[in-house]
């Protein structure tokens, strides 16, 4: 086993990418993630963690990971207490923004990937996805850039699920118009890797977001560039604490699903997201609207339509929109 290198014995030419690692009761696997991250090819990683108040043994842990990391992982400590899940993803990505590089870089940090704390990255998951995001910025140079991946789903003692979440899920991620990310989150954020400009144009996230990540992939959809790798370059361990977690498609047969989509013309369960999701595209246009071009100011209008308290008239403007 290599020993852990030291951010100043790294080439100055070597991309530096600040890792941030939310950390939360997750001891079982901080060991495990936090090797896979900074264990990376061809990247050099540093980790920004901060510890959400848990009542397990991650602190503990996290002191250990230090040792055996020096100068790789730092640790937030700032006394606000517990924020959920969405709030100490926000409060690390402002500080992000102020972190500065160590030697040879110096500066500001360029580039920013989110990490959950139970996962295991592969060992080619930050190259191949620089590779993929120094080509966005060079096809738009200074413009918010983000890159995400697909991802292997897998249990809790590490038995593989699904080889693919996106087909596990029946996501249709390759859809990057900004009607679709309105819509649906496509977007995986522990698989991403974005660009200063993203986090500078994205925060502060709002609380009108549905997640920090589908604001993100808002900002990008509509004022930079975004792209997927249709690879998995994660193990996404899938328990029962997880905070969202992957669930199966429906694979109901084609008559049944002709019906269930009738019925859904009248079903009033889908109320509380389509109001979400007005709410998040009012507040993207509230923030965006001198940026946006008439066509994206127009579909998110729509969208915001989606919070006519009436089923059919929000089915109807939905299928419209999946259209776009």
């Amino acid at each position: 086993m290599n020993a852990p290198s030291s951010p100043s014995s790294v080439a100055s030419d070597v991309p530096l990418v600040l890792v941030l690692l939310p950390v939360y009761n997750g001891a079982s696997y901080l060991a495990e993630q936090v090797d896979s991250i900074l264990r990376q090819e061809g990247v050099h990683a540093l980790i920004l963690c901060r510890d959400d108040g848990s009542t397990d043994e991650s602190v503990r842990v996290l002191d250990d990971l230090r040792t055996r990391w020096p100068g790789r992982i730092e640790p937030v400590t700032d006394g606000l207490g517990n924020l959920g899940a969405s709030g100490n993803f926000s409060r690390l990505m402002h500080l992000a923004l102020d972190f500065t590089a160590p030697e040879p870089w110096h500066g500001p940090v360029r580039y920013v990937a989110l990490s959950d704390q139970d996962d295991r990255w592969h060992a080619d998951k930050l190259r191949s996805c620089m590779d993929a995001l120094r080509r966005l910025e060079q096809d738009r140079p200074g413009r918010p850039a983000l890159v995400h991946s697909d991802l292997r789903v897998i249990a809790d003692d590490g038995r593989e699920i699904a080889p693919s979440m996106a087909r596990y899920q029946g996501l249709q991620v390759n859809r990057p118009s900004l009607a679709a990310q309105a819509l649906s989150n496509t977007l995986t954020g522990c698989t991403s890797l974005m660009n200063r400009e993203l986090l500078a144009m994205g925060l502060p996230v709002p609380p009108e977001a549905i997640m920090h990540d589908w604001w993100l992939s808002l900002v990008a959809s509509a004022l930079g560039s975004r792209t997927y790798l249709d690879r998995a370059l994660i193990d996404y361990r899938q328990h029962e604490r997880n905070a969202i977690g992957a669930k199966a498609k429906d694979d109901n047969p084609r008559e049944k699903r002709l019906l269930k989509r009738l019925a859904g013309f009248f079903d009033q369960r889908h109320r509380q997201i389509f109001g979400l999701n007005a709410r998040q595209a009012g507040a993207f246009l509230r923030r965006y609207r001198s940026r946006l071009s008439l066509g994206q100011t127009m579909t998110l209008r729509c969208v915001q339509l989606l919070a006519w308290p009436i089923p059919p008239m929000q089915r109807s403007i939905f299928l419209i929109l999946r259209r776009l």
